[in-house]
């Protein structure tokens, strides 16, 4: 459960940690409803300001709301996003600093 503060971190997307000193993980997550014969891409993206698993979290979420993408992972320890999915790498990086972290593309 999140206290008031750390919604309030969240709720304005400023980077940084919003859950200092909690355990950090990575995830997987995947959108329902896309054919296992679709052909998809996939993206890798170096994100700056990751420090926790609330800050995974956020930018997993933001990627998700990109038209298009399947599936998202991030990986704290390296910093890196994997977008799989028929999507802009434009509108991903977009989504990810409306959250206050920077994103660039390592790998297309």
């Amino acid at each position: 459960m999140m206290n008031t503060q750390n919604q309030l971190n969240q709720t304005k997307g400023g980077g940084g940690c919003c859950c200092s000193g909690k355990a950090t993980a990575s995830s997987i997550e995947r959108n329902e409803g896309v054919s296992a014969t679709e052909t998809l891409t996939s993206q890798q993206l170096r994100i700056q300001g990751i420090s926790c698993g609330g800050c995974v979290k956020t930018i997993e979420k933001a990627i998700f709301t990109v038209p298009g993408v399947v599936e998202a992972t991030v990986d704290i320890t390296t910093g890196v996003a994997t977008v799989l999915g028929d999507v802009n790498s434009g509108s991903v990086i977009e989504a990810i600093k409306q959250k206050g972290y920077e994103a660039e593309v390592i790998a297309e």
